[in-house]
């Protein structure tokens, strides 16, 4: 796993360094893509209270070194900030990038990756989005997968020697289809988190109705009363970018999530 370090947060509309107006941005390197992604749940994401059926991240990279993210290195000892704002036509919202520092010394990185949230981005609902000056991002989300099998809140265990079967409604389209499965909570520290390895529990999947999860893909270390988890299935597909930029993506994807709870 690539080490980074958490250096700050970065104002959205400024940082230290040379003063700037706020409709100044730096330009984009030829050698640069922006990538801005929208998720849309069936189970809400709670902060501050506020629950939120929509998360975009979005950050600048370099076409030419694929393990490089969120890069912004001006190389003269200024950062003028990228600036993300999407929007679902009912809201919007500016992301909050964070300043990363990237300590693999080849890539030579300083990098900004920014987040944010949507109370609602669900199926057929377009999504715009702003990087900077350039507003013509848009994205109409994809369809919500609802996995019929196996049931909400059911139980299995990994060693029975059964197949944990996903089964849900193809649609008969090209999109990119994923299945997971994970803790329900990655903040809470326990058993489920510490000891628990779910690491090969993931992977793409033909949208053909029916998944059986391979045995090498369960969780490993399990304890014996078991833990709640979220199987996922999620569908994606790509949008437009704005013609101003060199390069870029914009993508949606709406996420499934079902717990259940899985036993040795």
């Amino acid at each position: 796993m690539r080490g980074i370090v958490w250096l700050a947060l970065i104002a959205v509309l400024g940082l230290s360094g040379a003063a700037c107006g706020p409709d100044e941005y730096r330009p984009l390197a030829e050698n640069e893509a922006v990538v801005i992604r929208v998720y849309g749940y069936n189970v809400p994401i709670v902060r501050d209270g506020v629950e939120y059926l929509g998360e975009a991240e979005a950050y600048v990279t370099k076409v030419d070194v694929s393990s490089a993210f969120g890069v912004r290195d001006p190389g003269d000892g200024e950062y003028l900030p990228d600036r993300f704002v999407v929007s679902n036509g009912a809201e919007e919202a500016e992301l909050a990038c964070y300043w990363w520092h990237d300590s693999y010394p080849e890539d030579n990185l300083i990098a900004a990756k920014c987040r944010g949230y949507l109370k609602e981005a669900k199926p057929g609902r377009a999504i715009h989005a702003r990087f900077n000056d350039l507003d013509g991002w848009e994205i109409v989300m994809p369809e919500l997968s609802e996995l019929t099998s196996p049931e909400p809140e059911s139980e299995f265990s990994v060693g029975s020697g059964e197949d944990l079967v996903l089964a849900w409604e193809p649609l008969g389209k090209d999109d990119m289809m994923r299945w997971s499965i994970g803790p329900v909570s990655f903040d809470e520290p326990g058993p489920c988190l510490d000891d628990v390895s779910w690491d090969d529990s993931s992977g793409e999947v033909d949208d053909t109705g029916s998944f059986t999860v391979p045995e090498g893909s369960y969780p490993t270390g399990l304890p014996a009363e078991g833990c709640q988890a979220f199987v996922r299935l999620s569908r994606g597909r790509d949008g437009t970018i704005d013609p101003g930029a060199p390069a870029g993506v914009m993508f949606g994807m709406q996420t499934y999530k079902m717990r259940m709870t899985l036993k040795p």
